[in-house]
């Protein structure tokens, strides 16, 4: 009776033990846990379900890198937060004793727009965004100096934004419309009613029709896509270090961050191009 005793209490000291290595791990704040910051979720880059997931390409990347730049820390978790958020020093994240905690990096940031200030530092491009132009294969148009009296339609809030933005196409053009889907805007150019797509390729490219349509040489602008980070907390140069590795066909299992990109956008839309003898 006194062993099974001593095996009985041995046991429920295990469960006891085990129970609290849980509550520690479902631990929502730590000092071993990274907060991730991030303005607002768009897909493919971020997305967020209703019970609050993140999922996306940005989450992927990093989830597969992290092994890489963790150093003490233990895991990771994402928060909303909002523009002008300055990491590492707003706040906002408490824990069940009041400890306060302040998001370390921000995804799905863009370098053309969102939250920076000039305490933060950047990794390379990640991936890139650029606004561009497609008419009939057929057309006359063949560049962006052809936009004289075109019937334009524009795709997309960053397409609508860069369009604007360049007066001296904006201002020729004979009429501009939007369109909320870039099948219904090739639709009208099948059609004849208009003679003038601007989009961006984060849209047009998945729908596999880019030999089917001319596309004018170069863009209307260009929106890279990095993870931001406090200026001089360490972090950009490790997840450069990771990306690059990750890509590299010299290491692990060969180039995994290709077939990522390509996965989430349709296409290789990667600009990631840090190498470990490039200082900025």
């Amino acid at each position: 009776m006194k062993r099974l005793t001593a095996i009985i209490l041995c046991l429920a000291l295990v469960v006891t033990a085990f129970a609290g290595c849980s509550k520690k791990d479902k631990a929502k704040y730590s000092d071993e846990k990274l907060i991730i910051g991030y303005t607002e979720a768009v897909a493919p880059l971020l997305q967020v379900d209703e019970k609050g997931e993140v999922t996306g390409f940005e989450a992927d990347l990093f989830d597969k890198i992290f092994e890489s730049v963790k150093g003490d820390l233990k895991s990771y978790t994402f928060e909303k937060v909002e523009e002008g958020y300055e990491l590492e020093n707003d706040g906002g994240f408490f824990d069940d004793e009041g400890k306060e905690y302040s998001a370390g990096l921000l995804l799905g940031s863009s370098t053309n727009s969102g939250t920076f200030n000039e305490d933060y530092s950047f990794t390379e491009p990640i991936v890139s965004n650029r606004v561009i132009a497609v008419t009939a294969k057929n057309s006359e148009r063949n560049g962006y100096a052809d936009f004289a009296a075109a019937k334009v339609v524009t795709v997309s809030e960053a397409a609508k934004t860069a369009f604007e933005k360049n007066a001296a196409i904006a201002s020729v053009c004979a009429s501009v419309a939007e369109e909320a889907s870039i099948d219904a805007a090739l639709a009208k150019l099948d059609a004849g009613e208009a003679d003038i797509v601007v989009t961006d390729e984060f849209n047009f490219m998945p729908t596999g029709k880019a030999d089917s349509y001319k596309v004018f040489e170069g863009e209307l602008d260009k929106i890279d896509y990095v993870f931001a980070c406090a200026k001089y907390s360490g972090w950009k140069d490790s997840l450069n270090e990771a990306i690059y590795e990750l890509k590299n066909e010299d290491y692990g299992d060969g180039d995994e961050f290709t077939p990522m990109v390509e996965k989430a956008f349709g296409y290789n839309a990667s600009s990631f191009n840090w190498e470990p003898s490039k200082t900025k």
